[in-house]
């Protein structure tokens, strides 16, 4: 069989299969200095060979068997030996700067201005093209092998990955010190039972989402005091020395740790969502308007935009309603339009309709996504149970506040 059919092959059988990244980490208390140094020289040479193929006017002219490249020190060049990355590597990190360029192609055919590809001051991921070649998995003994590397190197994390998933590739990532492996996966993909319900959702910056059944959830992941005290100590210390640059990993560690306090709490919500309702009916909010409008720290520190994204891709029927649908002054009972302040926290209309403002328009915002539907696929019953379990579910996320609005 020859590389082409493979590949069609191939293109085939993942159409009936589900993609998933798994994130592994090195475990630094059983690596070892000379371990330690390989993957520090693995990222540096990856680096020098990344500048090496972006000094060609054509990429193709750039060799992927080089031993010795050019680099720049100061105002001069310096011929430096790749020792620990491999042809495999060196080929999968020329392939990146294909496919970087071939993305700011079609950016400037979309009319976005963009510019060129600039040279890295470093380098903190890696591509690992294939299973058995550039790594290996040992699952039983938690150890992941990499080419060039005879010893095995520890990992935590292996036992997440399911016994029947394929493993595709990986890719070793750098982040402040640590290392982790990133190993895409395929398993077989499972139809997913969704009840046949449907939901509306209004998101502000107060009340980050408020849903049509009454369900209000608060959440905010902000700056820790250790972050500002750094932030502080770092600007105040304008030399750049080894402290100064000790206190920026240390930094980032934070940033990282709240990254992940609001990645964690954004897939638990978008899960709780997915899992309980077919159709799920949100606005097309404008988050890039809602930081003009001195709101940009409680949505930087909420995250909201991820949540919103998510919803349109893993939703089983995403039901968008359009920008500019007045869901705020809408009454629901007779359709006039009101004028509210912000501080109106009570929508009160002329015929006698009163609600709690945000619950309203999450109520517009579903009756409004509800048109989108077949109509074939309106007549529906909602089960009863269906609010509670999704109350508790959302209610067990640490971090957030979920409250009930009373009618």
């Amino acid at each position: 069989m020859d590389r082409y059919t493979a590949k069609k092959l191939t293109k085939e059988k993942r159409q009936h299969q589900t993609c998933k990244v798994y994130e592994v980490k090195v475990d630094r208390s059983h690596l070892s200095q000379d371990a330690l140094k390989h993957l520090t020289k693995l990222f540096t040479e990856a680096k020098w060979f990344y500048n090496y193929c972006l000094g060609h006017e054509n990429i193709d002219d750039s060799n992927t068997t080089i031993k010795v490249v050019p680099v720049k020190v100061k105002d001069e060049f310096e011929d430096r030996t790749l020792n620990v990355l491999t042809a495999q590597m060196k080929q999968a990190v020329k392939n990146r700067i294909f496919n970087s360029m071939s993305a700011l192609k079609v950016l400037k055919q979309h009319g976005r201005r963009t510019g060129k590809l600039k040279f890295k001051g470093e380098v903190n991921s890696i591509p690992l093209k294939q299973y058995n070649k550039t790594f290996f998995i040992d699952k039983e003994n938690s150890k992941v092998g990499l080419q060039g590397w005879k010893p095995w190197i520890r990992v935590v994390g292996l036992e997440q990955m399911p016994a029947e998933a394929e493993i595709a590739c990986a890719t070793l990532v750098r982040k402040v010190n640590d290392f982790y492996f990133k190993i895409t996966t395929y398993t077989a993909k499972q139809e997913k039972v969704v009840p046949n319900a449907s939901i509306g959702i209004d998101f502000g910056c107060q009340t980050q989402m408020t849903f049509s059944d009454g369900t209000k959830v608060e959440f905010q992941v902000p700056p820790s005091k250790r972050l500002r005290r750094l932030d502080r100590k770092i600007m105040k210390n304008k030399n750049d020395s080894k402290k100064k640059r000790q206190d920026r990993d240390k930094r980032r560690k934070e940033y990282e740790k709240l990254t992940n306090k609001k990645r964690d709490i954004k897939n638990k919500i978008v899960n709780a969502v997915t899992s309980n309702f077919k159709y799920v009916c949100f606005q097309d909010e404008s988050i890039h308007a809602w930081h003009a409008g001195r709101h940009g720290k409680k949505i930087q520190n909420s995250g909201i935009g991820g949540i919103l994204s998510d919803l349109k891709h893993k939703s089983a029927t995403p039901c968008e309603v359009p920008k500019f649908f007045p869901s705020t002054k809408m009454c629901p009972n007779c359709g006039q339009l009101n004028v509210l302040r912000l501080s109106d926290r009570i929508f009160n209309c002329d015929c006698g309709y009163s609600k709690d403002r945000d619950w309203k328009s999450a109520i517009c915002i579903e009756t409004e996504g509800f048109k989108q539907i077949p109509v074939d696929d309106r007549k529906f019953t909602v089960q009863e149970n269906i609010p509670s379990v999704f109350f508790d579910k959302l209610s067990k996320i640490s971090n957030i506040k979920v409250s009930k609005v009373s009618s």
